[in-house]
C-alpha cells in the first residue's frame, strides 16, 4: 500500500529520482518511495509446501514489525513490502521466477530459498544482475565459496554441521562414558543429500568417527525397510540423518514397527529433523531424536521466546524449519537498506558487506551480525537440542543449554 501525502520535499525528491531512473534503467527507483520492494522465492507449493508456507509467514511477520516500526526511517519511514517467487523442486523454475523478480518487479534484493541448489544458481543470476541476494536457510558451502560479491549467507555451513556433530558426541561421550566410534549416515538421494555426504564423509574421520554405512533415499520413497535393514547389518553406535519431515515420517514410523535404534542415539541435521510439523506427524516417536540447529525456542538469547510465541500464535507451531533464520533474515536485510539510506542495490551490497550489528531483533538468533569477505555470516553457529514431548530442548553447548542431555537413548523397548 503507497502512502499517500500531499506534495512535500520527500515527492518532489522521489520525481527527481523517477526521471534519473528514465535515463538509467537498471537502477532501482525506490531510493526515495514510499515502498522498498524486495524479492522473496520460496518452495510455496509442491513436496516443500509445507517448510515454504512456513518461512512466507515468518517472512510476512518480520515484514509487518518492520513497518509498524516506523520502515526504513533512514528513507522517511519507507515500508518494505514483498515480492514473491514461487517454485516447487525445479531450480530452472526457481530460476525463472527470480530472472522475473530481477528484470520485471524491479526489487531491491532477494531473500531464498530453500534448497542449496537453488541457492547456488539464483546467486549467480543476481550478481550478473548486480542485486544482493541473502541466503537465510540453504547450507552448502559453495554459496559463498565462488568469489560472488552480491552473496551473502546468514547460516552455518554444511561442514560446520559435520564437525559440530563430532564436537557434541565427544562431549556426550565424555559425560556418560559411552563414547561414539561407529556411524553411520542416512541422507535422500538429491543435492543436498550428496552435499550432506561429501561433507561427512570429508570431515568425520577427522573427528575420531568411522562412517561404517552410507544410506541414501530417494525423496519419493514409499518404504525405508531397506535402509532400516542396511543399518541393522552395519550396527553403528551413532545414526546421523537429513531428510524432508515425510521422509523421516516415514522412517520413524518404520523403526518403530521394525524395533530398530541404533545402539546410543540417532542425530538429525537440517531443516526437515527441526521442522515442527515432523515432531507432530510423528507424536512422541521422535523423542530422544537429539537435532543440530543454528537456534531453538528455549534457547538463552534476548527476545527469542516472545518472537517464538508471536509466530506460534500466528501458525499454531514453533517458529522452526527455517521459518528462525528466515525472519532474522529480513530483519539484516532491512538493517542493511538502513544502513544504506538507499534502495539501490549497490548500496545495499554494500551496506550488507560492511554490516555490524550487536543489539535489535536479530540478537534472538545470532551473538553479532558481521559477514567475511566471502559474505558468509561469521557468527552462525550451530546448537543442539533433545526432542522432549514433542519439542526441542537445547542441550548443547553448555552456554546456551536449559535441560541435560539424555544419552544414550534407550531403544523402542525400554521406552
Amino acid at each position: 500500500m503507497i502512502i499517500k501525502t500531499s506534495m512535500n520535499r520527500r515527492q518532489l525528491l522521489a520525481v527527481s529520482a523517477s526521471a534519473a531512473a528514465l535515463s538509467m534503467p537498471f537502477v532501482r527507483r525506490a531510493a526515495a518511495a514510499d515502498e522498498i520492494k524486495v524479492g522473496i522465492v520460496l518452495p510455496l507449493t509442491g513436496p516443500f509446501a509445507e517448510a515454504g508456507q512456513l518461512q512466507k509467514a515468518a517472512v510476512d511477520m518480520a515484514i509487518e514489525d518492520i513497518n509498524a516500526a516506523g520502515g526504513i526511517q533512514s528513507l522517511g519511514g519507507a515500508r518494505i513490502v514483498a515480492a514473491y517467487g514461487s517454485y516447487q523442486t525445479d531450480v530452472s523454475e526457481a530460476n525463472t521466477e527470480t530472472e522475473r523478480l530481477l528484470h520485471q518487479e524491479k526489487v531491491v534484493g532477494v531473500i531464498g530459498p530453500y534448497a542449496s541448489g537453488v541457492a547456488l544458481a539464483g546467486t549467480e543470476l543476481a550478481e550478473r544482475a548486480q542485486v544482493p541476494y541473502l541466503v537465510p536457510n540453504a547450507l552448502a558451502d559453495a554459496i559463498t565459496g565462488r568469489g560472488l560479491k552480491y552473496a551473502f549467507k546468514t547460516v552455518p555451513h554444511v561442514s560446520q554441521f559435520a564437525t559440530d556433530a563430532g564436537a557434541l558426541l565427544a562431549e556426550l561421550g565424555k559425560k556418560s562414558g559411552q563414547v561414539a566410534k561407529t556411524v553411520a549416515l542416512v541422507r535422500p538421494d538429491d543435492f543436498f543429500g550428496n552435499v550432506v555426504g561429501e561433507q561427512f564423509n570429508t570431515k568425520l574421520p577427522g573427528v575420531g568417527l568411522e562412517i561404517i554405512s552410507d544410506n541414501t533415499y530417494p525423496n519419493n520413497a514409499s518404504t525405508m525397510e531397506d535402509t532400516i535393514l542396511q543399518l541393522r547389518g552395519a550396527n553403528p553406535d551413532v545414526v546421523l540423518a537429513t531428510g524432508e519431515p515425510a521422509a523421516i515420517t516415514l522412517l520413524f514410523q518404520q523403526l518403530a514397527e521394525l524395533a530398530y535404534w541404533p545402539k546410543l542415539g540417532w542425530i538429525g541435521v537440517g531443516g526437515g529433523y527441526t521442522n515442527p510439523i515432523t515432531h507432530k506427524n510423528l507424536a512422541g516417536l521422535s523423542d530422544g531424536v537429539i537435532v543440530i540447529n543454528d537456534w531453538f525456542p528455549q534457547i538463552k538469547r534476548p527476545g527469542a521466546a516472545e518472537i517464538n510465541k508471536r509466530f506460534t500464535e500466528r501458525t499454531g507451531v514453533d517458529m522452526l524449519g527455517n521459518a528462525n533464520t528466515t525472519y532474522a533474515g529480513v530483519w539484516i536485510f532491512a538493517e542493511a537498506i538502513k544502513k544504506a539510506a538507499s534502495a539501490d542495490p549497490k548500496a545495499i551490497r554494500d551496506a550488507l558487506a560492511g554490516l555490524s550489528l550487536t543489539e535489535g531483533v536479530p540478537m534472538f538468533m545470532y551473538e553479532k551480525v558481521e559477514f567475511d569477505d566471502t559474505g558468509f555470516m561469521k557468527y552462525a553457529k550451530n546448537v543442539a537440542a533433545q526432542i522432549r514431548g514433542g519439542k526441542a530442548e537445547v542441550i548443547w553447548p553448555e552456554t546456551l543449554a536449559v535441560g541435560e542431555a539424555q544419552w544414550p537413548v534407550p531403544g523402542w523397548d525400554k521406552r
